[in-house]
């Protein structure tokens, strides 16, 4: 070696020192390879990845085939609304190398682990997979709050146009007049109750029962005929009879018939067979609104039935007011003193149950914004606000001593007959966008591409993954389709198990070679924003990388 024959004597002892440093640097280099510290890696996951339980597992746990950075660990659960499932931080196992984070008991659903560690070495890594308990039903979308679709049946649009035509416009209005009828039927039946109503009220109320009664026989016939129309549109007038006595939605129309017949006994019956027949009927429209479509039925039923009954007390007793007011100003007087209580507290309770139920059909506040059931829903809300003012402004002069003004009454009555027309139109509205299936296809010099998911919904969905590569790079080495939510960097990717199919579609492309991949499983578990990523190593070890994104309702 050249160290080795230089002498000595020319050479001081620091100098020589870095030389023979240098030297050992130099062979290092060249003669050995360093080794490569490897990252962390999943080895184990209890529940795995798809598994499909019968019981909720009493917790999630992680191991990787290293030691974990205890200050950059994170695990968390979500449900199908994007919710976590368990509180507090994950426990160390395994000698520091896993994570067990301990869970509640879970219901039916499709749950997603996502997991963010730092190696050893300073590499984060993370990842997102999916586990089923139970046998969970589809999730609530679109399709499932429509109708037509309950009775077997396409949606049937409006004029090709896309105009009111007079049978939408008669749609509607026979929508509305019914629901107004219905509300002030049950409302006259909730107020006959007040065992201390004056006489004058008392003679008021039993006049509009017989009445309302016959109204609301009127209004139901016309709805359901339109109804009925609207549903069996296209198809033989022995539809219209399957409808009626062979689904739910037909048969709740039958019922709703028969209690407005039935209404036309009221005048002659008690307070409890009133009341009886109240609340059948609100059970019966809460039962085929939307809350019907949700689950838990029974706690969205209900709360559909707490709003509809404070809905029907307030406009029950509104009615009354007016019809007072146009009698016996003075009596009327006094009755808008206790009508005023039992009005702010059937207010705070429609927006209550409102904000609740709204709450719980969109799996986000700004859903409102997408669909026409959004904005007539928001429009029925500023007119509450309006109502609010009023009642404070009447309210005030209550206190006074003074009479309501009839400009003040006539003004509550008119944003009445506005919040019956805004919930005459979006009952038969959508809560929820509808999901069309995914069609996505790039063309490309490097490659060609498409991805089809469907139905593009959360829960269970298909997706396939079709490659064309040129020729001369050959069949792809790789292929993954990742997922992710969107605007959430601590989410993990969910890889979705792609697998070659024989796809019988000739979609072929001169000078490219074809390679189809398909799998199925719920790998969008809840809605959002999401990113899907297919990443193509060809076979000349060149990665190509492609992204869309898309939105779950």
């Amino acid at each position: 070696m050249l160290i080795g024959c230089v002498d000595r004597k020319w050479m001081p002892a620091p100098l020589r020192l870095a030389a023979l440093l240098a030297g050992w640097l130099f062979l290092s280099a060249v003669w050995f390879v360093p080794s490569v510290q490897a990252h962390a890696e999943l080895e184990k996951a209890t529940p795995v990845q798809d598994a499909r339980l019968d019981r909720s597992p009493p917790a999630v746990e992680l191991v990787f085939n290293e030691r974990l950075d205890p200050a950059g660990a994170r695990l968390e659960v979500l449900d199908e609304r994007s919710r976590q499932v368990a509180g507090g931080k994950p426990e160390r196992i395994q000698g520091g190398t896993g994570l067990k984070l301990a869970l509640p008991a879970l219901g039916e659903g499709h749950y997603t682990v996502s997991y963010s560690v730092i190696s050893a070495d300073g590499h984060p890594v993370s990842g997102a997979y999916v586990f089923t308990v139970g046998n969970p039903p589809p999730a609530t979308d679109a399709a499932s709050l429509d109708p037509h679709v309950q009775v077997g049946h396409e949606h049937h649009h409006g004029s090709a146009g896309g105009g009111l035509t007079l049978q939408d416009f008669l749609f509607y209005a026979s929508r509305v007049a019914y629901y107004a009828g219905w509300l002030a039927m049950a409302g006259l039946m909730l107020w006959s109750l007040w065992r201390k109503a004056p006489a004058g009220l008392r003679e008021v109320r039993e006049k509009w029962i017989g009445a309302g009664s016959k109204y609301a026989l009127l209004a139901t016939i016309f709805y359901v005929f339109f109804q009925l129309s609207s549903l069996g549109e296209g198809e033989p007038l022995s539809e219209w009879g399957r409808i009626a006595t062979s689904t739910t939605v037909g048969r709740l129309y039958i019922a709703e018939l028969l209690l407005a017949a039935a209404s036309l006994l009221l005048a002659r019956l008690g307070a409890g067979w009133r009341i009886a027949w109240a609340a059948l009927a609100l059970l019966a429209e809460a039962w085929s609104g939307h809350a019907a479509a949700y689950a838990p039925v029974g706690y969205t039923v209900a709360l559909d039935f707490v709003h509809l009954a404070a809905a029907s007390l307030w406009c029950g007793g509104l009615l009354l007011l007016l019809l007072l007011w146009r009698s016996d100003r003075q009596e009327a007087g006094r009755f808008a003193l206790a009508f005023s209580r039992w009005a702010l507290a059937s207010f705070l309770v429609l927006w209550a149950t409102g904000i609740v139920a709204t709450l719980r059909f969109l799996p986000a506040p700004n859903y409102l914004l997408y669909t026409s059931w959004g904005k007539w829903l928001i429009a029925k809300a500023a007119l509450t606000v309006l109502v609010a003012v009023l009642a404070l402004l009447i309210r005030r002069r209550l206190r006074r001593g003074r009479l309501p003004q009839g400009a003040l009454l006539r003004a509550d009555a008119g944003l009445m007959a506005a919040i019956v027309l805004c919930v005459g139109v979006l009952t038969y509205q959508n809560p929820l966008p509808a999901n069309e299936p995914l069609y996505y296809h790039q063309m490309g010099t490097d490659m060609h591409l498409t991805l089809r998911i469907s139905p593009r919904a959360p829960g269970t969905n298909t997706f396939i993954v079709k490659v064309w590569l040129p020729e001369q790079t050959g069949r792809p080495k790789k292929v993954e389709l990742r997922l992710q939510p969107t605007g959430r960097p601590e989410f993990g990717w969910i890889e979705v198990p792609i697998a070659p199919y024989q796809d019988p579609e000739p979609d072929a492309f001169t000078g490219y070679v074809k390679a189809t991949y398909q799998a199925e499983g719920p790998y969008l578990p809840f809605p959002g924003k999401w990113e899907a990523q297919v990443r193509v190593t060809d076979g000349q070890d060149n990665e190509i990388v492609r992204t869309t994104s898309f939105r779950l309702y």
